[in-house]
């Protein structure tokens, strides 16, 4: 995406939250650029195809708190998910304004519903896998029958205190909240397990489903950040070449294991740097050992096929 987009979609959704969609004019957006009128329609038809960018951006914005940075990695579990949650409400707290405006006002375009559908779609989407990812890492195989009712029910957690903290009626201290959900997913996923009761959802999420289910296929981002997880998990395998290839592997695999983290965070970025994932991309192969060349390759064929 260029430059010049990304600025005319940062200037709309100031422009939006302030205003509201309805009040704002294309005018008063490109007078916040310092453009002329004419030229934003060299990026977007009408206001409505310009709201579905930033309604899109916006969301990538909220993903993106929600991934893991570099120094977190090493982390456990559990406590990742703690601060990406902590992450994820600052960001609504900080930019209450045009989530409030999408309740307030909606979405005016009859035609344009299938592509608001299908951003939030998506955006469900991408957050029960994020959830269920969390779940499993943190609990293990035990909670694998629960991992979909225990992220219907966290979802559900999750939306009802954003809610809260964009009405501002009560304050609440975003990292408060963080362990506190955290410590209420504990809470879920213990019961169900102690209790072995049978699944109420087994496949409402699953991408497995292959078209039947509630969400047709994996979206193109899905797509990549499952192969860049199971290409992590590859990686990360204890390797099992002769002693004394560990120490010369060993620091192979620290290098490979930073350039994919850096490809990850580019990627969950609204407008990633394709530079900088070519050049990540490059490197992993330069340095990969045979036994990741496989799940290396299907990362960089799902990469170059959206």
């Amino acid at each position: 995406m260029s430059d010049r987009k990304q600025q005319i979609i940062e200037a709309a959704l100031k422009c939006f939250s302030r205003k509201g969609f309805r009040a704002t004019s294309i005018q008063e957006i490109v007078d916040e650029l310092g453009m002329a009128k004419g030229s934003i329609y060299f990026y977007f038809k009408s206001k409505e195809d310009l709201l579905l960018a930033v309604i899109a951006s916006f969301g990538e914005r909220l993903m993106a708190g929600m991934t893991p940075l570099p120094d977190e990695r090493e982390l456990p579990p559990r406590e990742q998910l703690r601060l990406q949650l902590g992450r994820h409400f600052e960001t609504m707290i900080g930019q209450r304004d045009f989530p409030l405006m999408l309740m307030r006002e909606p979405f005016p375009a009859e035609g344009s519903k299938p592509q608001v559908q299908r951003i939030f779609r998506d955006a469900l989407r991408r957050h029960i896998r994020w959830i269920r990812d969390h779940i499993e890492n943190i609990y293990g195989s035990e909670a694998a029958p629960y991992a979909v009712d225990g992220a219907a029910l966290f979802r559900g957690m999750m939306m009802e205190y954003s809610r809260v903290l964009l009405l501002g009626r009560e304050k609440i201290d975003p990292e408060r909240l963080a362990s506190f959900l955290t410590e209420r997913l504990d809470d879920i996923i213990a019961g169900m397990i102690r209790m072995k009761g049978r699944p109420v959802l087994t496949r409402l999420y699953a991408e497995e489903e292959g078209g039947r289910g509630e969400f047709p296929e994996p979206s193109y981002e899905d797509r990549v950040r499952a192969a860049a997880a199971e290409l992590r998990k590859t990686v990360e395998r204890r390797l099992v070449e002769a002693d004394e290839q560990d120490r010369t592997n060993e620091k192979r695999r620290g290098e490979f294991l930073a350039a994919l983290t850096l490809f990850e965070n580019e990627f969950s970025k609204p407008y990633p740097d394709l530079i900088v994932m070519r050049g990540m991309m490059a490197y992993m192969r330069e340095v990969a050992l045979p036994s990741w060349e496989q799940p290396l390759a299907q990362l960089n064929r799902n990469w170059q096929a959206p």
